[in-house]
């Protein structure tokens, strides 16, 4: 769990630099933005689906 944390803060500040010049990239780095957003996305599911996990674990002990 600490290893998606992490890795969600570090490509959160990495989205939210690229956010700030969105209107300046050139359409190569529009798709590198969207690549960035949908990994970021997929750690979020990641996230609630393991705190999910752990707290169905922890109820059944």
């Amino acid at each position: 769990m600490k290893l998606l944390l992490g890795q969600f803060v570090i490509i959160f500040i990495v989205w939210i630099g690229l956010l700030t010049f969105f209107q300046d990239m050139s359409n190569a780095s529009q798709l590198i933005f969207y690549l960035v957003t949908s990994w970021l996305l997929l750690l979020i599911v990641l996230i609630i689906k393991t705190w999910i996990r752990e707290k169905k674990k922890s109820n059944q002990q």
